[in-house]
């Protein structure tokens, strides 16, 4: 029995964790969960910032922001459109059993749709003049029509007039 052991360890390596690189393994896994916890988890801001102290540091006007309000919601429609377009286009994919070509056409509707959402947060902050804005606040808003023809984007009626006041009493 013992000789087969000896004939039979120098044929077949049967250390499992040298063959499969046990270490190299537990090491790339380690390096993966710190670059996924980078991505995932945001950086803390180092400073607190208002609106307007950022709008003075990067000497931006009102039509700035107007401009940028607009480009943000062409930018949001843009990736919506392409996404709606890609999305048709992998369903087509799809039927003609091209089953590859249409789950890259799905992750390409997916990357445009996080575009979207993207400018659409953005587009979110400027209309609240808030910076640091959650996506907790983001789903949980409602949108307002305001007199002026311009969506804008608050959490409660009651809580928009609380701040007209506040913002009228601050004149």
């Amino acid at each position: 029995m013992g000789i087969f052991r000896k004939v039979g360890g120098r044929l077949v390596d049967v250390r499992v964790d040298k063959w499969m690189s046990w270490d190299y393994l537990g090491e790339t896994a380690d390096r993966f969960k710190i670059l996924f916890m980078d991505i995932v988890i945001p950086k803390k801001a180092t400073s607190a910032e208002t609106f307007e102290e950022a709008m003075q540091r990067l000497e931006l006007s009102e039509e700035d922001l107007v401009e940028r309000k607009k480009e943000f919601t062409r930018l949001c429609y843009f990736f919506v459109a392409l996404a709606l377009v890609i999305v048709l286009y992998a369903l087509y994919l799809a039927f003609q059993r091209n089953m590859t070509p249409s789950l890259i056409a799905f992750c390409l509707a997916l990357y445009a749709l996080t575009q979207a959402f993207r400018f659409h947060f953005w587009l979110f902050q400027l209309r609240n003049r808030k910076l640091g804005c959650t996506v907790k606040e983001w789903m949980n808003s409602e949108i307002h029509q305001v007199e002026s023809h311009d969506i804008t984007l608050k959490r409660d009626p009651k809580e928009v007039s609380q701040q007209d006041a506040l913002h009228k009493k601050a004149k």
